[in-house]
């Protein structure tokens, strides 16, 4: 068994599976949060809550690391893991214990160390002290080799699908479930990311009349979660203008991923046009359901999206470009290639994006982290 201390996002989804999965396997799993909690914890999870000690946004990070490192001096974990650079990492570095491995999810390595002096020099920093750093995508190692990461000390470790729960359906089943949902008879487009800037939601708004121009019996399953509100409102506003709004499902918050997989088992098409990415977990469990994926055509996407093999790719803030892919993807492409890509997409993940392997790597690097701090 194991002592992990985890520091991360306690409200992630991500986060919620990564600590779920090690306490289901035995170990002793501590996560700290810099959030209060707004939903339930997997089971044989401790959690603390560094709001607790100071929520005060001028002040907070100084009284969290010093929280951080008596918590962690505590706990005297095997391994001490931060998920993302930003906030996590920092907090994590500050500890100064070893063993020490930081995981890159995507705009922490991509896009923060861009916007300032400041948030560059952190990066360094963490990616200097820490013991072993995993990347969600190549793309992502090779920012963290840009940016002082020890090339022999970086690995990319994708987290991968439950295939045993995101899997796709016969075609009888399908329907059925496509009734029972209430999304009707015809195609199904399902939006897939958080309502936050960086995954230019208001290009598919705009994308939606296009759509139904040519598809009319389209339906768009709209994933809300982790939103900027006033996004969502301006969204709205965008599809109603469009004289989408009867075509579109807000769905809002889903409980677990049995329901997730759910609205993906019946999506055609499964849409993410990011400005960066890291390596989508929604897309490829969107992809292991058989839907065809419509995506930024962005570095990291490309180590999974083989454009017209298993989806398509559009340019990076083009509505015009994405709704003229989905209508290709629905309707325009002859039923074999469509019949190919969600085969592709679904092969795909079964031979490089199984869960349960990849994990089983990570617990081979907890493990070798170990050893070699022991030694």
């Amino acid at each position: 068994m194991l002592r992990l201390c985890i520091i991360a996002n306690p409200n992630s989804i991500h986060t919620h599976r990564w600590v779920g999965y090690f306490a289901q396997a035995g170990h002793q799993v501590h996560l700290i949060g810099d959030k209060p909690l707004k939903r339930a914890l997997p089971p044989k999870v401790a959690f603390h809550d560094l709001t607790l000690y100071t929520n005060r946004r001028k002040l907070r990070y100084a009284v969290w690391a010093e929280a951080v490192r008596r918590l962690v001096r505590q706990i005297q974990p095997d391994v001490l893991h931060a998920h993302q650079v930003a906030s996590a990492g920092w907090l994590a570095a500050a500890t100064g214990y070893h063993p020490f491995e930081v995981t890159a999810w995507g705009s922490d390595l991509l896009v923060n160390p861009r916007r300032s002096r400041a948030q560059r020099w952190l990066a360094r920093w963490v990616l200097g002290r820490a013991d072993y750093v995993t990347c969600v995508s190549a793309y992502l190692a090779q920012a963290a080799v840009s940016l002082g990461g020890d090339p022999q000390r970086v690995e990319v470790a994708p987290w991968g699908v439950d295939i045993g729960i995101f899997s796709p359906l016969d075609e009888p089943a399908r329907r059925a479930l496509k009734a029972n949902l209430g999304l009707g008879d015809g195609p199904v487009v399902a939006s897939i990311r958080a309502f936050q800037p960086i995954y230019n939601p208001l290009d598919i708004a705009l994308a939606i009349p296009v759509v139904l121009g040519k598809v009319p019996a389209a339906r768009f399953v709209v994933f809300v979660y982790n939103e900027d509100p006033d996004l969502l409102v301006r969204f709205k506003e965008v599809v109603e203008a469009g004289h989408g709004g009867h075509a579109v499902r807000y769905v809002h918050n889903l409980p677990h991923d049995h329901a997730i997989a759910q609205f993906l088992q019946v999506a055609d098409v499964a849409v993410s046009v990011p400005s960066s990415d890291g390596t989508p977990t929604s897309v490829l469990e969107a992809m292991a359901c058989g839907a065809v994926p419509v995506v930024s055509d962005v570095p990291s996407l490309r180590e999974w999206v083989r454009p017209q093999e298993n989806g398509l790719m559009v340019p990076v803030g083009d509505p015009l470009a994405l709704g003229a892919a989905v209508v290709y993807a629905l309707a325009r492409a002859p039923v074999e290639v469509r019949t190919s890509q969600r085969q592709q997409a679904v092969a795909t993940i079964r031979a490089r994006g199984d869960r349960e392997a990849l994990m089983r790597r990570h617990e081979e690097i907890y493990r070798r982290l170990v050893e070699e701090h022991r030694s």
